[in-house]
């Protein structure tokens, strides 16, 4: 199965944690609340960072595969080389955007955490006598949005990845340069 649609089938599972995430904290109402709101963000937003990360080290992984797939061809290089900077280039910056700030989203969260149970140990959640819980969700918001332009980016562009390592194997298939080790050292698996 093709690494685009198993990310598609993440997505929608970090979709619905980080629905749930959002729901136990509109809907504080005492410490296990707290608790069990502080316990599935850092679960989400390590399962979001994961997601990102994961087609981060995809796309470094068939770079090189394509590199040495076609290392004996010039006209290869010159073709797939910057291709694959180009997707690297698409999916880098949003998805290390978005890494970050889940990243800072998850601290301010523990941040607004530990100052509510240092009130009064979480018993009344005094959410407006503290002052961070709106930075936290517009954070929350923030990254949620950065990962939202990072999924569509790495979606997009792992499907054409999908497409070029197809076709660069048809090329080199057609040029008789199969091996029969396996994998094939001039063959690229996506």
């Amino acid at each position: 199965m093709p690494l685009y649609r198993v990310l598609l089938v993440l997505i929608i599972l970090d979709l619905l944690l980080l629905g749930f995430t959002a729901t136990l904290g509109i809907t504080l109402d005492g410490r296990e609340a707290l608790m069990r709101h502080f316990s599935m963000g850092l679960l989400s937003s390590s399962f979001t960072c994961f997601i990102h990360v994961l087609c981060l080290f995809y796309l470094i992984g068939t770079g090189k595969d394509v590199r040495d797939a076609i290392e004996d061809h010039e006209d290869l290089r010159a073709r797939f080389l910057p291709w694959t900077r180009v997707q690297k280039r698409r999916v880098f910056p949003p998805a290390c955007f978005a890494i970050a700030l889940i990243i800072v989203a998850t601290l301010m969260g523990g941040e607004v955490h530990s100052r509510i149970l240092a009130v009064d140990g979480g018993q009344t959640l005094p959410l407006r006598g503290v002052t961070a819980w709106w930075i936290h969700l517009m954070l929350v918001i923030l990254a949620v949005a950065a990962s939202g332009w990072a999924f569509w980016a790495e979606v997009t562009t792992l499907k054409e990845n999908r497409r070029g390592i197809e076709e660069l194997n048809r090329e080199l298939e057609s040029r008789g340069s199969t091996a029969t080790d396996c994998p094939p050292k001039n063959q690229v698996v996506s």
